[in-house]
This record gives C-alpha cells, sequence and structure tokens, in this order.
C-alpha cells in the first residue's frame, strides 16, 4: 500500500516539473501553478475551478495554459479560488491568428469538445494540421500562445483536452485593457 502511494506521488512530482518547466522556460511571466477542482453548478457550461486566487495575485482576465498551451481565462476570482473559462465554452471568444498568411480569425467555443474558426476572410479555404495561436489583439494573451489545429471542417482540436485538466498554470500579467 505505502508503495503504491509513493509511485502516485512520484507520477505527480514528475508530471508537475514537467509542468512548471516547460512554463518557465517558455515565458517572461511569473505563474502560478493551481491544482484543478471540481466545478458542477456553473452558470457557464465549459469552467473550472482552481484552488489559487486573489491570494496569490491572480486577476480576473489572466490567461490560463498547461504545458504552454492556451487553456482558458480567469473570469472571476475570490480570495482563494477562481474560476476559469474553457476555451470551448459557449462564451469563449479568442482572437487568433495562423498559417503562413498570418490569417486573423476568431476562436470561439460553442460547448463542444472543439472550437471553431470565425470571421475569417471570404472563401476561406481549410487546411487541416494548421497551427493556432493566440494573436494578442485582444491584450489578455500572449501573442504566439499555442492552442491547437486546425480540421478542414473549420474547427480547432485543442491541445490540452479540457476534460482532462488536473494541474493548470496562471501566468500573473496583467490584462492591457480593463475585463469586464
Amino acid at each position: 500500500s505505502l508503495v503504491l502511494y509513493l509511485e502516485f506521488f512520484s507520477f505527480v512530482f514528475i508530471y508537475l516539473k514537467n509542468v512548471l518547466d516547460s512554463e518557465i522556460v517558455l515565458s517572461v511571466s511569473i505563474v502560478v501553478l493551481a491544482k484543478v477542482l471540481v466545478d458542477r453548478n456553473s452558470p457557464f457550461l465549459k469552467s473550472i475551478i482552481i484552488n489559487k486566487g486573489s491570494k496569490e495575485g491572480i486577476i480576473k482576465g489572466m490567461p490560463v495554459t498547461q504545458n504552454k498551451y492556451l487553456v482558458g481565462r480567469i473570469v472571476e476570482t475570490n480570495y482563494l479560488s477562481s474560476r476559469v473559462l474553457l476555451l470551448n465554452d459557449l462564451n469563449s471568444r479568442i482572437p487568433v491568428t495562423f498559417d503562413e498568411k498570418s490569417t486573423q480569425a476568431i476562436l470561439t467555443g460553442g460547448g463542444t469538445r472543439k472550437p471553431t474558426l470565425s470571421y475569417l476572410p471570404e472563401d476561406y479555404q481549410f487546411v487541416e494540421d494548421i497551427t493556432v495561436f493566440a494573436s494578442g489583439k485582444d491584450g489578455i494573451f500572449n501573442a504566439g500562445t499555442p492552442i491547437g489545429k486546425t480540421k478542414e471542417n473549420g474547427e480547432v482540436e485543442l491541445f490540452v483536452d479540457p476534460n482532462q485538466l488536473s494541474f493548470v498554470t496562471v501566468n500573473l500579467i496583467k490584462p492591457s485593457k480593463e475585463i469586464f
């Protein structure tokens, strides 16, 4: 029994070390590691509660990542916890850029597993497996933060499965716009 606990905690330690290593090396901002708590009774379709809040400097609008990939943003915070609106939530809208032409679009959550690209140039032809990045035009997300890969139908396969989040990092950057 003790051996199983040690094995479990060694896996958790390795996982957390990898999360922190990838976030700190690839970001100039300070990050806070947070555990994902269950969120069953939420007015949002796809959101999570994390166990860090204003006590750690988290404020509304801050980006949330896992292993350097964008998963959402803080929409509500209190002293000890915060709510994260995930990219696939019905209310989520993120300005993105992708392909060799730096095409601009809005990643729109639909409450399903895969958000879609909208507000594209007229007659845009989707190509599969193009990496989608946050454009940074909203003043919230760091430009160049990877999000997922395009599909031929205009959906985006997220790099991080929002249903499998256990630990995330909050980038402690102050949004350059007022978030309300």
